[in-house]
Order: C-alpha cells, then structure tokens, then sequence
C-alpha cells in the first residue's frame, strides 16, 4: 500500500527536527561469527553557515572504524552537505570515502533553478566538472538521513512507502523509499528504554551495504526523530548502531519511558 506522501506534492517538511548545535554520536557493532564486537564510531553535528549570502544548515557527518578493527576494513568516511533552513534543500554536498582498498571523493555544487548539479571529482580543483541532471525534490545521501527525520508518520499504516529520490556518486534514484513498520519501545546501552518509530529504507548498492530493505532504523516518537537503534544486514555480516549520547536537542527528549 502506498503512503498518502507523492513525489509530485511539495517536499517541504512541515517540521524541521534539528536545530544548530545538535550531535549525535553512535558506536557501530560488527558480528563476527554470532559474537558482536565493537567495529567503529558515527558522528552526525548540525552547523550554522551561510552560502552566497543565504543562511544554511551544514550538516557533518564522519564514520570510522576503530584501530583494532582497521585491519579487517579500515573506514574513514565524511559527508558534508550545506542545505535550505526550511525546506533541506542541498546547495552543496561534499563525499569523501574510504572504505577498505575503496576511495572516493565528490564535490556536487547544486543549481536547483535548473534542476543541475556540477560535480568535481578531485578534492581542491574545481576546473574540471561534469553536469548531471539533479530534479526538483531530490536529495543527496546526507540530506536524506536528515530529511527522513522530518518526515509525518502519524498516517501511515504499517507496509504504507514513502517515495524519494536520491542521488548516489552521480546517478538519482527515483524509485528509493522508506517503508513504515509500526512502533516499538527500544532499550538503548544506558539502560534507558525509548518508544521509538520504526522503518526501512530501501538501499542502494555499494562497498558496504546491499540493495533491499536489510536496514531498519528506530527513531523516537516524538519531535525530534533522533535515530536511537539502526541494525543492517552489509556485504559480508551485519552491524548495528547505538546512540550514545547526544546534546543540544531542538526539543525536549519525550520519548523516554519513565
């Protein structure tokens, strides 16, 4: 059953969840032969910034795998994107991977009056660039974590989609979404127990996740949408992600069962 949301409506969130100043930080777990052992760290922070005079969020994203896990898969990923305070929509998106023997680096600079992006593809030289089509009401990957933060739940039954489309290293997906599965009360690793929305994206193949719904991620139910528990099935094993702590919440933290 699709959900009430099109692609053809207005994208602009009718609630932004994240204010300047929040940070979320999560410790990533890998399974190795049914034992789970620690494996990395994810850091998410929202900026203040401004770009051609217009008043931005940047939103920091950095992922990397602990030292004594570098030698299985050494990770040390960062995702920049300098977005619209109210709608999210991206002005510049900025992707430097590595990923074991895997490196990349993207610089996209967005003209959304033209629905085109330029990108560069070495860091520090923007004199060479190749234009791709980049439609109205598309995302890159930082902006749709937090967009999908934004988005309204309280209708959907359980199964309902929500469309979206999103770029990855150059190509839109259009027919990405993110399928809603109820609600769930979460025991994060302080002990403390969070009522939680949850769901699946459908991902798009790369070094380390597969295609598919093999990722479920547990919000909390209430304004600020902060990802408590994420778990997905990855090329080779699985891993899951705790928050572990956080600050500056735009809103109080209701979710927490007392």
């Amino acid at each position: 059953m699709l959900s009430t949301f099109s692609k053809a409506q207005d994208c602009t969130p009718k609630n932004i969840a994240f204010k300047t100043g929040e940070q979320l930080n999560y410790d990533v777990y890998y399974n190795l032969k049914k034992l789970w052992v620690p494996a990395g760290k994810v850091r998410f922070q929202v900026y203040d910034s401004t770009l051609n005079g217009q008043p931005c969020f940047l939103l920091d994203g950095k992922g990397k795998s602990l030292k004594s896990y570098d030698y299985f898969f050494k990770v040390r990923d960062h995702y920049v994107s300098v977005v619209n305070k109210k709608t999210l929509e991206p002005y510049k998106f900025e992707r430097s991977v590595m990923e074991g023997g895997f490196r990349l680096y993207y610089d996209y600079r967005f003209d959304n009056d033209n629905q085109k992006a330029i990108v560069f593809s070495k860091k520090g030289d923007t004199t060479q660039g190749q234009e791709i089509d980049f439609p109205t009401c598309s995302f890159d990957v930082m902006t749709t974590v937090y967009y999908a933060r934004c988005l309204d739940f309280s209708k959907l039954a359980i199964n309902d989609t929500i469309p979206l489309t999103m770029m990855i290293d150059k190509e839109i997906f259009d027919d990405v979404y993110i399928r809603y599965k109820g609600k769930e009360t979460i025991k994060g690793p302080n002990g403390k127990k969070y009522k939680c929305i949850k769901f699946s994206p459908l991902l798009v193949e790369g070094t380390i996740f597969n295609d598919g719904e093999d990722m479920t991620v547990y919000v909390t139910d209430d304004k600020n949408r902060i990802p408590i528990y994420v778990e997905a099935n990855i090329a080779v094993g699985s891993i899951r992600a705790f928050l572990t702590t956080y600050k500056n919440l735009k809103y109080s933290l209701d979710a927490v069962v007392k």
